[in-house]
């Protein structure tokens, strides 16, 4: 038994140092000091975040907050040793070539979008004085209303500064979202003017249900807290093709669809099964009643 547990705990030992040594990442010399031909500057570095927060925070984490996925090796903090350790090349080499569960996103993403999110990761490098600094969201109002003549959408947006006074969102970007089963599907995005309003005109090609209702949800950014606005059954989508399922006239659709005959053949083998059921009951209560005697 000793001999079988210290077998055991070998091959755990044995399966560890496999999994350390698979860790490692080795780039090749002539990728490792490739130069990012993307300037480092904060119009990219915002590029970077957008391209993060889409493709890269599911599995890495907020940066700074160590939140990302257990997984095996955990993906690494942006703002990490492990990190901040590689040169612009390597980045932008393992970004590319994917690893393990981290895919390989010289398929997902463009080369230009690769080296922007090489930019945003190195702002957080000790070494570098950071372009973006990250701040407390902006606590907002927003309301919002749509004409289904017109298919406009009405924003506004505001929000109180530190004297407690109610101030316009001015150039602020609002996100037109219309709302699916599997999250929401970006329709567009619009500036807000002086007075914190703005107008987004739906494109005509946006599908709604069977019906051609819609669902429009308008939020901020998450540079701002506020509450995101739902616009509940505005009439301005394309009908959604019903599924073929249950398109009237399809045989299993509806009760109505299927033959009479084929209704009956059905309740009667349902009917036959319970029948066979009650019967093989009851022969087991006489057997036991018999040999109770």
């Amino acid at each position: 038994m000793i001999k079988k547990l210290n077998l055991l705990v070998v091959a755990v030992l044995i399966l560890s140092a496999q999994q350390v040594i698979s860790q490692e990442w080795l780039v090749p010399a002539d990728k490792q000091n490739v130069k990012n031909p993307s300037e480092f500057n904060l119009e990219n570095v915002k590029k970077g975040k957008e391209i993060y927060i889409r493709e890269c925070k599911s599995c890495h984490g907020d940066a700074g907050k160590h939140n990302g996925l257990a997984l095996v090796p955990p993906p690494p903090d942006v703002t990490s040793k492990i990190m901040q350790d590689n040169t612009d090349g390597e980045l932008f080499y393992k970004m590319s070539t994917g690893k393990g569960v981290m895919p390989k996103f010289d398929v997902i993403l463009s080369e230009s979008d690769r080296w922007f999110l090489v930019n945003y990761i190195k702002n957080y490098n000790p070494e570098i004085t950071p372009l973006l600094v990250e701040a407390p969201p902006v606590k907002a109002n927003l309301t919002a209303s749509i004409d289904g003549s017109t298919r406009v959408v009405t924003v506004s947006a505001g929000f109180q500064n530190k004297k407690g006074e109610k101030e316009n969102l001015t150039e602020t970007p609002v996100n037109i979202c219309v709302e699916r089963a599997f999250g929401d599907l970006p329709v567009g995005q619009v500036l807000t003017d002086d007075k914190g309003t703005a107008s987004f005109k739906l494109p005509e090609n946006v599908i709604g249900d069977e019906e051609g209702f819609v669902k429009v949800v308008v939020s901020l950014g998450e540079d701002f807290e506020a509450k995101k606005v739902t616009l509940e059954k505005a009439k301005i989508g394309i009908p959604k093709e019903t599924p073929q399922l249950i398109r009237k006239g399809v045989i299993w659709s509806t009760n109505e669809n299927i033959p009479l005959w084929m209704l009956l053949s059905y309740l009667g083998a349902i009917g036959g099964a319970w029948l066979t059921i009650l019967y093989v009951v009851i022969q087991i209560v006489k057997i036991k009643k018999l040999s109770a005697k």
